[in-house]
């Protein structure tokens, strides 16, 4: 099984049901998959490579759920901030990780417009809130009016590539291959 496979069935299933509800905002499956490949294709134009991390800051909500979705849809791996953790142990989860994209919502843009510069990683931000967007950001619901739908990878869940920055990728890289030897799981 791969990790957008639920999506494809419930498009092929019932694809004028209600897929997500948030406030106003409500989306059929078909809806919903178009967003989801939209936003793919979107990451994939902000120069997203195979295995690259994009992270989320943001509160619940349909737009966590279209990047829940699209990220694996575009080769790229989640990274899910903490929205409990400090500015500085978000930003050293960023860098960490290696991660090249990060989408934040309006409770979070003060603090992403406050370490922005001093990421080591980030390329790009995306503003997935309902406000006017912030200088210096791209515009969510802009980028996938404008995106072409991108080619869902199929990606499973051990096809997940090890991370290739940050401190301790090493180790990361020798543990994994000594898992392999011994043949046990990660």
């Amino acid at each position: 099984m791969y990790l957008t496979q639920s999506l494809h069935r419930a498009v092929q299933q019932h694809p004028d049901r209600i897929a997500v509800r948030f406030g106003d905002r409500q989306r059929t499956f078909r809806a919903f998959a178009d967003r989801v490949a939209r936003l793919a294709g979107a990451l994939q134009k902000l120069s997203l490579q195979e295995g690259d991390r994009v992270a989320i800051l943001s509160l619940n909500s349909d737009r966590y759920l279209e990047y829940q979705m699209a990220v694996p849809w575009a080769g790229g791996v989640l990274n899910p901030c903490n929205i409990r953790w400090s500015a500085a142990e978000i930003l050293y989860s960023l860098d960490d990780s290696g991660s090249t994209i990060l989408l934040v919502d309006e409770t979070f843009r003060p603090m992403v417009e406050q370490f922005r510069g001093d990421s080591r990683t980030l390329r790009e931000v995306i503003y997935c809130g309902d406000g006017a967007v912030p200088a210096g950001m791209h515009g969510y619901e802009a980028l996938l009016a404008a995106a072409e739908p991108g080619p869902d990878v199929a990606r499973r869940g051990a096809d997940v590539p090890p991370r290739r920055h940050g401190p301790g990728h090493a180790a990361l890289v020798r543990g994994q291959h000594a898992r392999d030897r011994a043949g046990l799981q990660p």
